[in-house]
């Protein structure tokens, strides 16, 4: 009966979502129209919108904004108070757009939207730790700025004609629009990137767990759900490629938690993630301290010390063989996109195209955990947004 009860409720949402989209009308004409009305897209249009521009954001699901809610566990890592290039796979081209004021104009925006945030060792989140927070003050600011959002509609093709765009929609209800200036913001929708005529990287998950073999002797499903704060290093061809420090989630396919997601970013199926559980404490202190114990519980945490058969040495390099990504339909960020040397930095406009735009995921960037992918999302949106109005 209770799942019935909530069957019935997602099912009365969707059609009063499928209701509200349908009962907005795309107007013919506007000065910007923005593909995909996620994290990048809201902040583009506000942006648009608040320099003078009118502006319509066609966005793929009922409802604009939705992608925000499962940021961070729901709690929505939006920025960090450290952002720097270097966590970044293109830092040239991201240090080019958001400059020495990189976090001061995301907080800055923020702050104009009415956010109260808080600082988790460099990770800043919502001071209500809730993703929406951030949605209702970004949509909040959207309907004061005027920007018009449509939900329910998927853009089929993207065109230029003479002076303006016709973009081309179907869904809630099918038809097409002109616009003197376009900012694509939606990522993954290859068709529409290559029907532009613009080189576009190939698309791949990051920032995932990943699926790995154990050494023999230890069991994956007996370390099930068990957390440990590392020094996780990745090898290939026993060179050390990448190093991160933070938390694994051991799983039985594999490995989880931060850590390994930011490893995923570089890891190739063959290479071997090693961990350092007692995250580089001295070995001859640790080797006292685990005699005096009679075993390692009082160094890791007991499971796992039993589980390796209290080894300190297999405790400061526990070797796993990458296979892949574990789930990528669950990957945090889809890599690819329209490749970055094509467009201008200082106004995200398309070298090649004049009056096309791109920000956010529909670019060949992308960040470590931490908020570094969101802050990239809320700076390029409001580069592109502003650019395209002036246009």
């Amino acid at each position: 009966m209770a799942r019935s009860a909530r069957k019935t409720s997602r099912s009365s949402a969707r059609e009063a979502a499928l209701a509200a989209a349908t009962a907005v009308s795309v107007p013919a004409h506007c000065d910007v129209l923005v593909i995909g009305g996620g994290a990048s897209g809201l902040v583009a249009a506000i942006a648009a919108a608040e320099a003078g521009a009118s502006v319509t954001v066609l966005e793929r699901s009922l409802e604009c904004g939705r992608t925000i809610l499962a940021t961070g566990n729901g709690r929505c890592n939006f920025s960090n108070a450290r952002l720097a290039w270097d966590r970044y796979n293109d830092p040239a081209f991201v240090e080019a757009v958001c400059g020495p004021r990189f976090g001061t104009d995301v907080l800055g925006f923020f702050e104009e939207c009415g956010l109260v945030w808080a600082d988790e060792d460099g990770r800043l989140y919502p001071l209500s730790r809730q993703a929406s927070s951030v949605r209702e003050v970004l949509l909040a600011r959207e309907r004061r700025s005027g920007a018009l959002l449509t939900g329910g509609r998927e853009v089929t093709s993207v065109e230029r004609g003479g002076s303006a765009w016709r973009v081309s929609y179907e869904g809630a209800s099918s038809g097409s629009a002109l616009a003197r200036a376009v900012v694509l913001a939606a990522g993954g929708g290859e068709k529409i990137l290559t029907a532009t005529g613009l080189a576009c990287a190939p698309f791949e998950p990051v920032l995932c767990s990943l699926a790995c073999t154990a050494p023999e002797g230890v069991s994956l499903a007996a370390l099930d759900g068990r957390r440990a704060h590392v020094v996780a290093r990745l090898l290939r061809d026993g060179t050390e490629v990448a190093r991160e420090t933070g938390e694994v989630l051991f799983r039985p396919y594999g490995l989880s938690g931060i850590a390994v997601f930011d490893l995923s970013r570089v890891a190739l199926a063959g290479d071997v993630i090693s961990l350092d559980l007692t995250c580089g404490a001295d070995p001859k202190r640790l080797c006292l301290l685990a005699e005096r114990g009679g075993g390692c519980s009082g160094i890791l945490d007991p499971v796992i010390a039993s589980v390796l058969g209290d080894s300190l040495d297999l405790a400061r390099d526990l070797r796993f063989v990458v296979t892949g990504p574990a789930d990528p339909n669950r990957a945090q960020v889809t890599r690819g996109g329209l490749r970055t040397e094509q467009f201008d930095p200082a106004t995200l406009e398309a070298r090649e195209l004049q009056g096309f735009f791109a920000c956010g995921e529909a670019l060949n960037v992308d960040g470590a955990c931490g908020g570094f992918n969101l802050a990239w999302a809320w700076k390029s949106g409001l580069v592109a947004g502003q650019a395209a109005a002036r246009s």
